[in-house]
């Protein structure tokens, strides 16, 4: 039988295997030639695909009493309408379906799953009973016999039940993703700072660039337009400069920011930037992953506190920031950095919108009731 095909003078990395699988394509079922670990080739007819053209495809498997669909991104490696085949490769598999891919695979060679009636049996051979032979009587069986038997019969029975579990466990992970974690839009390593703001309109003739200063030390010195008496503005902590937003001879206007200070022992933390109808699961309770640049993860960070919110900030959609401290992790040097925030919850972390918003953002009555309509 042409089960098992290579093909080395195309370069193909993995054995492929003719299975009775079915494809769906941009809205359309194709019947699969045969597949691999690695891409499938798909009886596309005289349909022309464009060459290297990635598409969302949905593999079927038809196991005896279910279909079992596989979402993938497969990109066009060859398209031959003469020969009626394209071939798929497939992109950016998840750890979930390279497994899943590959134990159908090691269950097809093993003889656990195999080809019937145009579906996929997960019984790994078929007995005629006619013909079947009289099975020898315990007094003739030696022990060596007896074990092997009952390990027989011990493995058909637990490949299936293997079989279904890690179906189960795999659609229970993909589930779990889906509903109890998400992203933040946006976030990054901070510092906080105290703005020095300009007393009066006039010119700069001096501020401070760089370095540490004292409570009480001159930071900037400016010249109003209105008189030439010059206005000292003073260092109100122990800080560092952390940025300069204006320079010399500079023209600037009261309450203008004229440069930032940090404290001196202050603590990096993250800021992730999230959706207000994301933010309100958090008052369920989260736990929270940071992943930094380099690829270290970060799995005790903490919410710092959640903001309180009303009325006004749910109708506005805006987005909502998160302060989270990191604990021990040292990130001065990769303050301003972009970094990777996941909130995590527990499928059991359950509130209804209403009495979350009455009890922790102080909303009651009407508002309660326009909010919860709001998120839903």
């Amino acid at each position: 039988m042409n089960v098992v095909k290579f093909e080395a003078d195309v370069h193909r990395q993995h054995a492929r295997y003719k299975l009775p699988l079915k494809c769906v394509i941009d809205g359309y079922r194709y019947n699969c030639l045969d597949w691999s670990v690695g891409g499938i080739g798909v009886a596309t007819g005289k349909t022309v695909l464009p060459e290297f053209k990635t598409f969302p495809i949905d593999l079927e498997f038809p196991f005896d009493g279910f279909v079992f669909t596989l979402r993938v991104d497969a990109q066009v490696r060859y398209c031959d309408p003469t020969k009626g085949r394209t071939g798929f490769q497939y992109m950016s598999l998840t750890g979930e379906q390279l497994r899943f891919l590959r134990y159908v695979r090691d269950a097809h060679l093993t003889g656990e799953v195999v080809t019937l009636n145009d579906v996929l049996d997960l019984s790994s051979r078929f007995i005629d009973p006619r013909s079947r032979k009289k099975d020898p009587s315990p007094q003739d069986q030696s022990a060596g016999q007896r074990y092997k038997a009952v390990a027989k019969r011990s493995l058909r029975i637990a490949l299936p039940v293997v079989l279904g579990l890690g179906v189960v466990f795999f659609l229970w992970g993909a589930l779990y993703q889906k509903l109890w974690t998400f992203s933040a839009d946006g976030s990054l390593v901070t510092i906080d700072s105290a703005a020095v703001i300009a007393p009066s309109d006039g010119i700069v003739t001096n501020i401070v660039t760089q370095g540490a200063v004292n409570a009480g030390d001159p930071v900037a010195t400016i010249l109003p337009t209105a008189n030439n008496r010059s206005v000292t503005v003073l260092a109100r902590c122990d800080c560092t400069i952390q940025d300069v937003q204006v320079g010399l001879d500079s023209q600037v206007r009261a309450g203008q920011r004229l440069l930032s200070l940090s404290m001196r022992n202050a603590k990096p933390h993250v800021v992730a930037m999230v959706d207000y109808s994301q933010a309100l699961r958090l008052y369920k309770g989260a736990r929270v992953l940071v992943e930094l640049p380099h690829g270290e993860k970060i799995s005790n960070a903490t919410i710092r506190e959640l903001p309180k919110l009303t009325s006004t900030d749910l109708a506005s959609g805006n987005k909502i920031p998160i302060n989270i401290d990191v604990r021990d992790a040292n990130l001065s040097s990769i303050v301003g950095t972009p970094v990777t925030v996941r909130f995590v919850q527990s499928p059991w972390a359950t509130a209804s919108l209403p009495e979350m918003l009455k009890n922790v953002i102080g909303i009651t009555g009407k508002d309660s009731q326009t909010a919860a309509e709001t998120n839903g």
